[in-house]
């Protein structure tokens, strides 16, 4: 009968502190304002390679060309991607959050860039 004891005073602590953690101390605003940049950095490189794969044929004079536009907003996007990564890891590095959470973090983020880069070309293609 103790250890359920323990076990609820442990559950309990640990929901404790993570409604502080959200709530109390901005948590969830924190990861709403990640979200958001991970949704804007990768529409910016849905947007460059999706220019990229889709080369229009006519060049205009003095203007980049499509290709390399598109790589380069790519790319911009990608940066964007890396600065958001390493800002979230900061603040988890700050908070004292162990290792395992930081590399699930890194994990978890690296995929779902990928995932919604892939859905948004996918819907900006033509059937």
């Amino acid at each position: 009968m103790e250890s359920t004891c323990d076990r609820n005073t442990w559950l309990k602590r640990l929901w404790d502190s993570l409604a502080a953690e959200l709530f109390d101390n901005e948590g969830l605003s924190t990861v709403f304002l990640h979200a958001r940049n991970v949704l804007t950095g990768a529409a910016i490189v849905a947007a460059g390679l999706y220019a990229v794969n889709h080369v229009d044929t006519r060049d205009l004079r003095g203007m980049w060309t499509v290709h390399f536009a598109g790589y380069a907003i790519a790319s911009l996007g990608a940066v964007l991607l890396g600065l958001n990564l390493f800002d979230g890891l900061r603040r988890l590095a700050r908070r004292k959050h162990h290792m395992l959470l930081r590399l699930v973090a890194i994990l978890v983020y690296v995929a779902l860039s990928i995932r919604l880069t892939q859905v948004l070309i996918y819907f900006r293609s033509p059937v």
